[in-house]
């Protein structure tokens, strides 16, 4: 008998390795996110098996931020097991916490394919053995946004440990566990509403169509430039790729990736032959309003921009493509953008990130699948985008083509001074536009305290990121006290799912802002305001929750790859020289992700038998 399955499942939950698994053989890279759905088939055991992997949303996201060439995949997956699958793996990783976030963007993403999937499912839980003593049973029952997907599922789950390449049970055990589900469904198969899967169909045809015509309209644009010094300038908003991408151009790692960047930051390279300058900035907000867009960011941005000696030839808007953009990011980047004046458009390149994440989709489809907002946007800039890998920086051609069409548009603008004209064509604008905010905040701060609002926001951040910070060092702190205690080996047993998420605290409140701004000398109660008017308002916290969801969870899952590749490092008996290094690695990488520094005890894990001190020292002073 033949049984087809397809897996679903957030980032890094392992459904790639489970397919490794359960074939025997390294048939699906790991080390990559999977872009496209796609099938593998082979004998196991006796049995003819057809899985089919698909790829990952973000675990804290919801639907609505999901990209939507990503929302098609999860359909076009289950059209690859035709004449349908008669099972599905909803694969969770149980080294990590499962909120009700992560269980409503399961649900919504599910939803896709139809209420009758939950009747096909079956729950797979992946990197077991961190639950050290404790049963599957009662990590369910800790669980309690787990205990709902375990119940729609009619408590049919497995559990698998990817680890264990040569433990042939775990694999039958499983086939076992889909077998009897199919019996209890009486053999039918899971199918997707017709209506669904033409539209489906549809959609890609078109998507291919235009974003065929698009690429036509770029390569017309290209043409034989002469080589010359470039300088460019990097906008875009939080954990967009900014930093990343500047060392791509350059290829060096020249700006530091992983924390937020506070000031404009330089560098200087020959790339191609030429000597060019890459200017990093500050972010901005993806989902919070322009008007609580920190003063300091946008004076950093302007003076990097508008400088006569170092005036920038390009300005590259950063966007990644893996998430949705829609009509409140546009709103949200083109308000952000006014401060450089209307003209800025005209010297602006879009430059998409992630790119490791579309796979065979071109990124003109992915600029059609995503609708008006993003179409809009490019257009805007006419026509001028480009894509990125960053985790192929030794791939030259990515930087040349996107130097070539950086030369088109320079020549095109007759811009080879730079852009310190654009800047003083525009002044008044930029004059008019800074005034007009201002008018408009002062209209603001009667009905709210806006100036509150965007320090309460930076520091809101900071306490995440502080929280965020001790939740990684007392994982690490697990880590390597467990090797240094006489383990056998490097293997990762920290229960990651011990660990509180930082986006799990309490939001900050009147009373924690007051504390603070006792400890700092400052008076949070000036002119005789009322605490409570100092409280982030609700709407603002939801948009401060998703801006921070998105840095935990790509922070969260490359800190688990890093531990796990530290532990395939070392040796099986691993000396104090190996463990030091994994210390001097990991630390580093701590370091450069926060505006905190690392406590020193955890320089040397030699008494690992005391209580480590997780407290973080005080924080180091920043651009405020």
């Amino acid at each position: 008998m033949e049984l087809r399955v397809v897996l679903f499942g957030g980032k890094m939950a392992g459904k790639s390795s489970v397919i490794n698994t359960v074939f025997g053989k390294n048939l699906q890279e790991t080390d990559r996110r999977t872009a496209q759905s796609k099938k593998f088939q082979g004998n196991v055991y006796g049995r003819e098996v057809t899985l089919v992997d698909t790829p990952g949303w973000w675990k804290p996201f919801s639907l609505s931020d999901t990209a939507d060439f990503l929302k098609q995949e999860l359909v076009h997956g289950v059209s690859l097991c035709e004449p349908g699958p008669h099972a599905v793996l909803l694969v969770i990783e149980i080294d990590n916490p499962f909120i009700e976030k992560h269980r409503k963007a399961m649900e919504d993403h599910l939803g896709l394919l139809g209420a009758q999937i939950w009747t096909y499912a079956l729950v797979l839980f992946t990197r077991c053995s961190t639950l050290g003593n404790r049963t599957v049973q009662e990590h369910i029952e800790n669980e309690e946004a787990l205990q709902w997907i375990v119940e729609k599922c009619r408590h049919t789950y497995h559990v698998l440990d990817n680890t264990i390449s040569d433990d042939i049970s775990q694999v039958q055990l499983l086939l076992e566990k889909i077998e009897r589900m199919i019996q209890r469904n009486n053999g039918t198969l899971f199918e997707i509403d017709s209506k669904i899967l033409q539209e489906s169909k549809e959609w890609r045809k078109n998507v291919i169509f235009r974003a065929t015509e698009r690429k036509m309209r770029v390569q017309e644009q290209q043409k034989s430039i002469n080589k010359e010094e470039l300088r460019i300038i990097l906008l875009g908003w939080v954990t967009s790729g900014k930093s990343s991408s500047g060392n791509t151009i350059l290829n060096k790692r020249e700006f530091i990736t992983g924390k937020r960047t506070v000031k404009c930051q330089r560098g200087c390279g020959e790339v191609c032959g030429r000597p060019v300058t890459v200017l990093d900035t500050p972010s901005w907000w993806k989902y919070i309003p322009s008007q609580y867009t920190p003063e300091w960011i946008k004076s950093e941005i302007i003076d990097g921009l508008c400088q006569k000696a170092n005036s920038p030839h390009v300005i590259l808007l950063v966007i990644p493509a893996d998430t949705s953009f829609k009509e409140k990011q546009r709103e949200v980047i083109e308000e952000n953008m006014k401060i450089l004046g209307e003209h800025v458009w005209k010297y602006t390149i879009i430059l998409f990130t992630w790119g490791d994440i579309l796979g065979d989709v071109t990124i003109e489809q992915h600029i059609e699948s995503e609708g008006e907002a993003l179409m809009s946007l490019v257009e805007k800039c006419e026509n001028r985008y480009h894509v990125f890998d960053n985790k192929k920086r030794e791939d030259c051609t990515q930087v040349t083509e996107l130097l070539q069409k950086i030369d088109v548009m320079v020549v095109r603008a007759a811009l080879r001074r730079g852009l310190y004209n654009l800047c003083a064509e525009t002044n008044s604008e930029i004059k008019a536009s800074n005034e007009n905010s201002d008018m408009a905040s002062r209209r603001s701060d009667e009905e709210y305290d806006q100036e509150n609002v965007v320090r309460l926001v930076d520091e809101e951040w900071r306490r995440r990121d502080e929280a965020f910070l001790k939740q990684v060092l007392r994982m690490y702190k697990d880590h390597i006290c467990a090797n240094i205690k006489g383990s056998s080996s490097m293997h990762v047993e920290t229960n990651f799912s011990r660990s509180r998420s930082a986006t799990e605290a309490e939001d900050i409140d009147a009373t924690e802002v007051g504390t603070r701004d006792q400890e700092s000398g400052t008076n949070p109660d000036t002119d005789g305001e009322d605490k409570h008017t100092l409280r982030l308002k609700d709407h603002v916290k939801e948009m401060l929750h998703r801006e921070w969801s998105r840095r935990e969870d790509a922070l969260m899952g490359r800190l688990k790859n890093m531990l796990s590749e530290l532990s395939l490092e070392t040796s099986s008996d691993p000396t104090q020289d190996d463990l030091e290094r994994s210390n001097r690695k990991v630390l580093h990488w701590l370091e450069t992700q926060s505006w905190y520094s690392v406590p020193s005890d955890y320089a040397s894990g030699s008494d690992c038998s005391n209580q480590m001190d997780t407290s973080i020292p005080p924080e180091k002073k920043t651009h405020h």
